[in-house]
């Protein structure tokens, strides 16, 4: 009986698995963006570098670029856990084209603390976040609604942006690499809301 109860105390303490589906999940309509072993859906543009290391996405190599997932979507819910050191720069473009500069033609959701307007959090150039500052060298989850112009950002579980703006409707999700900044994400995944472009 002890073992048992060891055993399941055990269980609960192990952190959840990397890159799976939970079955609520897969019921959702939730797709996985990466496999954990490889760059297999996912194109780089411009001159980072990017490795899988450890069931991460890595990038901290290079220059300036980013890593973008080969289907574009409309409407969706993203989740994605990323984590940088102390001076960490990066962010996750979402709606972006294949050309031109991917915070331009898209959002840059943030992933960097000292920004003295868009802090992490914020779609910069669009929309300010609530001001917080996530602990460097940790994970942390980020889970994003983009449904028309309405955006709802939740970091660890806590809202932190609910705002509006129209610029761009459709486009493509990606992973952004500052030169010295290593950048590392897990747990990709995404549930069209609706029409998924290509």
């Amino acid at each position: 009986m002890r073992l048992l109860v060891f055993v399941a105390m055990f269980a609960g303490m192990m952190p959840a698995q990397k890159n799976t589906l939970t079955p609520e999940e897969a019921k959702e309509g939730f797709i996985l963006m990466f496999d954990g072993e490889s760059l297999k859906g996912w194109i780089p543009e411009m001159k980072a570098e990017w490795r899988v290391e450890e069931g991460n996405l890595v990038g901290d190599g290079g220059d300036y670029g980013w890593l973008r997932y080969e289907k574009s979507f409309s409407d969706f819910v993203l989740k994605c856990d990323y984590r940088v050191g102390p001076d960490g720069n990066s962010g996750i473009f979402l709606r972006s084209t294949k050309e031109g500069a991917p915070h331009l033609t898209g959002y840059e959701l943030q992933i960097f603390n000292q920004h003295p307007k868009y802090p992490t959090g914020s779609l910069v150039g669009a929309i300010e976040a609530v001001p917080v500052s996530p602990s460097p060298d940790e994970w942390h989850s980020y889970v994003i609604t983009a449904q028309g112009d309405h955006f709802v950002v939740i970091l660890d579980g806590d809202p932190v942006l609910d705002g509006h703006d129209g610029k761009s409707r459709s486009g493509f999700i990606g992973l952004q690499y500052n030169k010295g900044k290593k950048s590392e994400f897990r747990n990709l995944k995404v549930k069209s809301l609706g029409l998924r472009v290509k």
